[in-house]
This record gives structure tokens, C-alpha cells and sequence, in this order.
């Protein structure tokens, strides 16, 4: 009897403490705003973590550290010692938090946060189907729903339109395409043209810490067309971001897109070192990276050094090692008008060691997976 009592209160215990999320939207003084937390705090540990909200007419997360007594939470931004703003809430017995906000100087208004509402969101994005993929309870899907592009330039590549959007509360350019594709390559390409923009948009509005403020750019992108026919579009997506902490990094994506289906092909569509070559990375990934590591990257390798003639550094400090096939194993890449290009992937310390190298169509093209439908 008394392991059934025990059992029922260690179930009671872990019910009562059990983690519970809050989507909340409401105002400080008559700036709306929207917040999100995930209260996982018990009578031993009170710290919440990971406390984001963002502005209505800003978009970029603002990252606070937390800390919750009974039904009051305080939540904080410092930097470099000093809080920089602070919440003080009680939860009330209908699910609001009312309390105050104040800045460093003092300044303090009045807060009221409700249980978001997601009706009026619905029907605004009822069309659109890269916002309609998430929960409709999450803190993407209330953003996602706010962003808004706008057509800033276009450019021309090959004698056709390229028109470059922006977005209005953030840094994050990208392209769709304009005048000379057709109706029915522009309705293909478009919208996953659209859903990368929005994935990049995201990215930024959300890349910051709780001790420094998201100015918009924290990441730079780079978009870069380098190939064009009448079946396929290839362009580079690269990214230099600083999200706060002591690692900033860099990093891109080489896409190619069918113009016809809108598939995106990846480098293992494209070459086939090896039979072995379908194992997918996500369900079977020894497979694949036994594939990677015993021979695409010793075939890769082997393509750029017929003409860079690497040598193996003899200390340390004499540059960088190509030769290492370990960093050859998950390059980035590039199709472009010449060849693919491959980046190497280096540890963090030797990032400065990432450079792309050009390999041609003429050396890759017996090397071309059967199963990808054009010629190199």
C-alpha cells in the first residue's frame, strides 16, 4: 500500500512541476508585443530560461533570463552588469500577467499579457502556405505571419529578370524571378524562392542573446546566382552570423533548383562515386557517411588537387592541410556556368582555411549520377 501512495505522489509531484509554454500577446504602455516562455521551474530550481518577446512593429527577439516565485516572474536584460529593462508579472487565476516593465533610467509601464489569439492570424495567412506549415500555437508561426516583403532592385543574369525583395524588419535579401521565365516556372520556383526567404528572415529576427540587442543584421547574407539554362537554376546562399557569445561563424549552401518540378538536387543527385551512393543522410547515416568518407572525398579531393597540387604542411603553423580528406568529406558547393565549385570544411580554429575550388563539367561528367536528368 505504501509503494501505491508513493508512486501516486511522485506522479502528483512530476504533474505539478511538469513544463508548461506560454504564447502570450499584449502591451507595455501602448507598444504591442508578443512573448514566449517555457515554465519548467520547481521549488528547487526557480531560474527560467530562454525568455524571448519581440515588438509588433520590430520583429527581433529580445532575450531575457527569468526567475519565477510562486505565481510572480521577473524577467531581465542585462549587459555588461546593468539591467538594461526588467518585467516584474503575477499570473492571474484567468492565465493573464499583469505587471510593469522598466528601463535603466527607471522609466516604468504598465504591462498586460494575454494568452495569444490566433484567429486574426489565421485568416491573414489563409494563403499563405510557408506561415500555414507551422503550429499554429508557436512563436514562428505568430512572426511568420507578420513579416512583410517588399521589391527593392532587380538585376539581370543571362538576359532575364532577377527581382530582389527585401523585408521590412530586418536585413535579409533574396531573389524571385521576373520577366523572361514563364508563367508556369514562376508559379513553380517562386514559392520556394519564398519559403527560403522566409527561413533566412527568421534566422535574423531571432539571431541574438540575452545580453545584446538584435540589430536586424546580425547576419550577413550573400546570395549568388552562378548558373542558369533552360532546365536549371544554381546560386550560392552563404552567411557570416554573430549571435552573441565568443564564436561567430560562417557558412553557405550551394542550391540548384529544377526550373521544370522545382526539385532541389543535392551534390549526391549530381555525382555518383559509387553504387552506395542513395544511402540518405537522415534515416541511415553510417551509410552515408561511410559513402562520404570512403569515396566522395577521396574522388573529390583527388579532381581539385589534379590541378591545386596540395602538400601537406610540415608543423602546425605552415598553413593549411588540405590533403586531410576528413575536411573533404561534407563540403559546400556550387554548380556553376564552369564546373562545381567545392569548399572544404574546416574546425573552427582553421575556418580561414575555407576557400572554394573549381572543379570542371569535362572532369565531373563521368562521374554524373545516372539518376540526375541533365548532362554536365
Amino acid at each position: 500500500m505504501k509503494k501505491i501512495f508513493y508512486s501516486i505522489l511522485i506522479l502528483f509531484t512530476l504533474h505539478s512541476y511538469a513544463e508548461k509554454k506560454y504564447l502570450l500577446e499584449g502591451t507595455i504602455g501602448k507598444a504591442t508585443i508578443y512573448m514566449f516562455f517555457e515554465d519548467n521551474s520547481s521549488p528547487k530550481e526557480t531560474t527560467i530560461y530562454d525568455v524571448r518577446y519581440f515588438y509588433k512593429n520590430s520583429l527581433k527577439d529580445i532575450v531575457l533570463s527569468g526567475e519565477k516565485t510562486e505565481n510572480k516572474y521577473i524577467f531581465k536584460f542585462e549587459s555588461n552588469d546593468k539591467i538594461n529593462e526588467k518585467f516584474e508579472l503575477s499570473l492571474t487565476q484567468n492565465g493573464n500577467f499583469d505587471g510593469f516593465w522598466t528601463d535603466a533610467k527607471g522609466v516604468k509601464f504598465a504591462v498586460s499579457l494575454k494568452p495569444f489569439d490566433k484567429s486574426g492570424f489565421l485568416l491573414k495567412s489563409k494563403n499563405n502556405e510557408f506561415v500555414k506549415q507551422f503550429k499554429q500555437d508557436t512563436f514562428d508561426f505568430l512572426k511568420a505571419s507578420l513579416i512583410q516583403f517588399k521589391s527593392d532592385s532587380i538585376s539581370i543574369y543571362k538576359g532575364k529578370t532577377i527581382e530582389w525583395f527585401s523585408e521590412k524588419h530586418c536585413q535579409a535579401h533574396y531573389f524571385r524571378l521576373g520577366k523572361g521565365f514563364s508563367d508556369a516556372v514562376k508559379s513553380k520556383i517562386n514559392p520556394i524562392l519564398n519559403k527560403y526567404h522566409y527561413q533566412n528572415v527568421l534566422a535574423q529576427l531571432s539571431c541574438t542573446s540575452n545580453f545584446d540587442y538584435n540589430n536586424g543584421n546580425n547576419i550577413e547574407y550573400s546570395i549568388s546566382i552562378h548558373y542558369l539554362d533552360e532546365n536549371l537554376i544554381g546560386y550560392y546562399d552563404f552567411s557570416a552570423y554573430d549571435c552573441g557569445g565568443a564564436h561567430p561563424d560562417f557558412g553557405g549552401q550551394g542550391i540548384l533548383l529544377d526550373l521544370k518540378s522545382g526539385k532541389s538536387y543535392s551534390i549526391d543527385d549530381i555525382l555518383a562515386f559509387d553504387k552506395s551512393v542513395g544511402a540518405n543522410q537522415e534515416t541511415n547515416f553510417d551509410a552515408f557517411s561511410k559513402y562520404r568518407s570512403a569515396y566522395f572525398a577521396p574522388k573529390v579531393f583527388a579532381l581539385v588537387n589534379k590541378k591545386q597540387h596540395f602538400k601537406k604542411p610540415t608543423s602546425d603553423d605552415d598553413g593549411c592541410d588540405y590533403t586531410d580528406l576528413e575536411f573533404w568529406n561534407f563540403p559546400s558547393w556550387s554548380f556553376t556556368e564552369k564546373g562545381i565549385e567545392f569548399t572544404p570544411i574546416f574546425f573552427r580554429a582553421a575556418r580561414s582555411c575555407e576557400e572554394p575550388f573549381l572543379v570542371s563539367f569535362d572532369d565531373l561528367r563521368k562521374f554524373k549520377n545516372t539518376k540526375f536528368p541533365y548532362k554536365l
